[in-house]
């Protein structure tokens, strides 16, 4: 069973990361306007390729005295397979400090086929999670279902994903609200990346995230990017877990993939 505080390490920015990201991106001219391309971006089952860095700063943990550092890279790619979307999410997670080990954390892939909708859109799929340099008394490897809906009527984006986990000794199930609202100019705010985590081996929830992503997608010498920041507030106070979470992203987005 991971530790909650290296569940901590799921979000961050990948140091380096940037330089792999120009160079393998392709360049892009906004075939949608911002507004839209805005919307896209706040939606996970929109087919809009990314590569997104994060750096998430944690200053405080629940009963313990101490702050940490993670990163995060991920790419997002939309495909048809067998005549249905599919969307496939890889994310690779570093622990730059703090109380878990430095290193290589978490790697997850999952593949979500989308299926739209006169509402909007539904999708399903598996997701799998590798822990890179665990010893031979815990999981290395962890599998799941996962689905989800997102709907949107007017400036509203609103929706629900569930990620579940399962090994050995590994049983984790999260819900990920999705709400959105489109302020105009590309800008945004949403719930973010909030992720409600319940440990069925411990029968309870381990996470209870509550924050606001304010975010906004502009061009960048013809590139359309997105910048965000994300403070976050963990409500559920046990000793070990984030009390505090600050991130800060930086996508680039290829409209039209």
């Amino acid at each position: 069973m991971k530790r909650p505080v290296e569940s901590a390490s799921r979000q961050g920015l990948a140091r380096g990361g940037l330089a792999i990201a120009i160079a393998v991106a392709a360049p892009a001219g906004f075939a949608d306007d911002t507004e839209e391309l805005a919307r896209k971006a706040a939606d996970p089952t929109a087919s809009l390729m990314s590569l997104n860095l994060r750096y998430t700063r944690i200053p405080e943990f629940h009963g313990r005295d101490a702050n940490a550092d993670l990163s995060q890279f991920q790419t997002v790619l939309p495909f048809r397979a067998w005549n249905t979307s599919n969307i496939l999410r890889t994310t690779v997670n570093y622990t730059n400090s703090g109380p878990a080990t430095n290193g290589l954390a978490d790697v997850t892939v999952f593949n979500l086929t989308v299926f739209d909708q006169p509402w909007g859109r539904w999708g399903v799929g598996p997701v799998a999670q590798l822990f890179p340099g665990k010893d031979g008394n815990s999981d290395t490897f962890a599998l799941g279902p996962a689905a989800g809906f997102v709907a949107s009527h007017e400036r509203w984006t609103y929706g629900l994903f569930n990620q579940n986990l399962f090994g050995d000794d590994i049983g984790i199930s999260s819900l990920q609200p999705v709400i959105a609202y489109q302020l105009g100019n590309g800008w945004a705010v949403a719930t973010g990346d909030a992720q409600w985590t319940y440990d069925w081996q411990r029968s309870a929830f381990v996470n209870l995230p509550v924050g606001l992503l304010l975010s906004k997608v502009t061009s960048l010498g013809g590139q359309s990017v997105k910048w965000s920041i994300n403070p976050e507030h963990n409500l559920r106070d046990q000793q070990g877990l984030p009390k505090w979470t600050v991130r800060l992203g930086f996508s680039m987005l290829v409209p039209g993939s």
